[in-house]
Order: C-alpha cells, then sequence, then structure tokens
C-alpha cells in the first residue's frame, strides 16, 4: 500500500481567482466587485481551501491528498454552477446569485441538461470563477507546491481599524465558543484555539477579548507578509489595499481587471454605485473616528500589545509592510 498516492485529475476551469486576506479586511466588498467584470461567475466560499492547507501545514494529511482533494473540489464546484446545483439562491447574501450580474443565467441553468455537454460548454466559454479565502497567504508555499494554477487579489487592511472590527464582533471569544465560525480549531494544553495559534508568535499568557484580537491580527499579518514578500511565492498575486479600494474604486477595479486579463463594464460601474463608493474620505485620514478607535484599544490592552499594534500600524501607513504594491 506504501506505494499508492493521490493523483489530482485536470481541472475543468483553468481560471480560478482566489479573493484573499485575513478576517474583516473587505473581501466579500471586493469579490462582489470582481463578481460584475467581463466573464465572470457569481462569487463562491473557498472554504475548503482554508480547511486543508493548514491541515498540511500541521501535517495532519498529506499533500498529495489536499491537492487530488481540492482539484475534485473545483471541478465539482465550477460543474455544479453550470447547471445551478448547490447555488446559492438567498436573495440578499453578497455569494446569493440575486446580487449577481445576471440572475437570469443561474435560473436558466436549471433547465440545463447535466452530461459531458456541461463540461464542454464550461472548456468553450472560459469563465472565471472568483472564491472568497481566508489567510490563503499563510500557506503560499503550500500551494506553489501543489503546482496550483489560479491568481490571487490580496487585499490588506489597515491593522487598527481591523482589530476594532474584530473586537466589535467578539471575535476574541467567539472563535473558540461560537458555532457559526467556521475556522479550524486545534487544542493545545487542554484549551481551544484557532488554527493559527499554532504559527509563531503566539505567547500563552491570558488575555482579555481585545486583546486576543490584537494578537490575532498581528501574528496573521506577520505570517502573511513572510510569504508576500517572497518571489518565489507571489509571482500571480496582486496586493491591493481596502483604503486604496474604497477611495479610488475605478482606478483599483481596472488595475484588478487587467491582472485579472478581463475588463470592467458597465455592470461593475452600477455594482461600485451600489456599494456606495468611493468613499469621500480615506477611512485613515478621518482623523476623530481613527482616533476614537485607537483609544478604545488602548483602553481594553495592556501597554505592551497595544505599542506593538501601533508600531504594526506604523509600518502599514507608512511603506505597506514594504510589500511591492502596483500603483
Amino acid at each position: 500500500m506504501n506505494n499508492i498516492n493521490y493523483f489530482p485529475l485536470n481541472r475543468i476551469s483553468k481560471n480560478i481567482i482566489l479573493i484573499d486576506g485575513i478576517s474583516r479586511t473587505g473581501k466579500l466588498l471586493l469579490g462582489s466587485l470582481i463578481a460584475s467584470f467581463d466573464k465572470m461567475e457569481h462569487l463562491e466560499m473557498g472554504e475548503n481551501f482554508e480547511y486543508l492547507l493548514p491541515a498540511v501545514k500541521l501535517k495532519k494529511i498529506d499533500i498529495n491528498f489536499a491537492n487530488s482533494y481540492l482539484n475534485n473540489y473545483l471541478n465539482q464546484l465550477i460543474y455544479n454552477k453550470y447547471i445551478s446545483r448547490n447555488v446559492n439562491f438567498r436573495p440578499n447574501d453578497r455569494t446569493g446569485v440575486g446580487t449577481s450580474k445576471n440572475p437570469k443565467i443561474y435560473y436558466d441553468r436549471l433547465k440545463l441538461a447535466e452530461g459531458d455537454q456541461v463540461i464542454k460548454l464550461i472548456k468553450k466559454q472560459k469563465n472565471y470563477l472568483p472564491l472568497i479565502t481566508h489567510d490563503i497567504a499563510i500557506n503560499l508555499d503550500i500551494l506553489k507546491k501543489m503546482k496550483m494554477n489560479f491568481k490571487i487579489v490580496e487585499i490588506l487592511r489597515n491593522p487598527v481599524d481591523t482589530v476594532y472590527s474584530w473586537y466589535r464582533r467578539g471575535l476574541g471569544d467567539r472563535y473558540t465558543n461560537d458555532q457559526r465560525i467556521f475556522t479550524l480549531l486545534i487544542k493545545k494544553n487542554n484549551k481551544k484555539y484557532p488554527w493559527y495559534n499554532s504559527l509563531n508568535g503566539y505567547s500563552h499568557k491570558k488575555y482579555n477579548s481585545c486583546e486576543k484580537c490584537v494578537e490575532h491580527v498581528i501574528n496573521l499579518n506577520i505570517n502573511s507578509n513572510l510569504n508576500l514578500k517572497k518571489n518565489s511565492l507571489n509571482k500571480e498575486i496582486l496586493i491591493i489595499t481596502y483604503e486604496a479600494l474604497t477611495t479610488n474604486t475605478n482606478k483599483e477595479l481596472k488595475k484588478i481587471s487587467k491582472f485579472l486579463g478581463t475588463k470592467i463594464n458597465k455592470k461593475t460601474l452600477e455594482f461600485i454605485k451600489r456599494e456606495n463608493l468611493p468613499l469621500k474620505n480615506n477611512p485613515l485620514e478621518t482623523n476623530k473616528t481613527f482616533n476614537k478607535k485607537i483609544n478604545i484599544i488602548k483602553k481594553e490592552c495592556s501597554k505592551r500589545m497595544f505599542e506593538k499594534l501601533m508600531k504594526l500600524n506604523m509600518n502599514y501607513k507608512d511603506n505597506l509592510y514594504n510589500l511591492k504594491v502596483l500603483k
């Protein structure tokens, strides 16, 4: 049995896009806008990447199994999408086809007979499949080994805004107690943690809810940036920021569409308007609001933890973590 190994099927669609970032950085907003581009299918959640890649990193599953599984998953996902099987018809979800650029397509596909003709249609149309993912940048080395062919749009957001958003949503505690939070958990010393507590940079100190949010945001950014800075791993990645997307929306979307090899259109302009973009002011330049967030976090955190966040904040504002971001 030792000479038997998992093997990945060829993918039906080669045009896979991962819209990635840490939690609360604007991925769903970005994904909704990208879904308006030419030849773009509607948005899907790519949680299987989030489950399998950490398991490979932690050496809990074999990389060949993960590769085989993910290729099969992508084949099934695009096939089912073309016959509207397992498609989200909830009217107000961002991933629901009711918010797509052309909902009628997915209703018409309900009538399409399944079979090899669906495969031929997918290959003929060569549509793009955008997937929302969390924290994939941390595992770029694993994707590189898998030789999976797709592009990644990585969105960054100021760490103070991110921490504040985490804290307001209670993520410091919900990650281990809320059954509607689907992040993988690990167990260390008889305590539960999100899987990324296994990464470098985590301490064993007891933190309150806000401090947990700060620790997570700092370490997720640091571990992601290590891979994003490696030229061997980031060749098919476009890095953008939430601040640029929300204030220079048209410019950023044109940059993204060029990177992906597609175009914006009238629907894109409608989607921009629907999202009330662009914002009149850069989120980081409305000092009163931003300082209020800082003061709330400062009040809840230890001096050491707060200073670490402020250091990361300055690194983001001054030079965007020294990452290569196209102008």
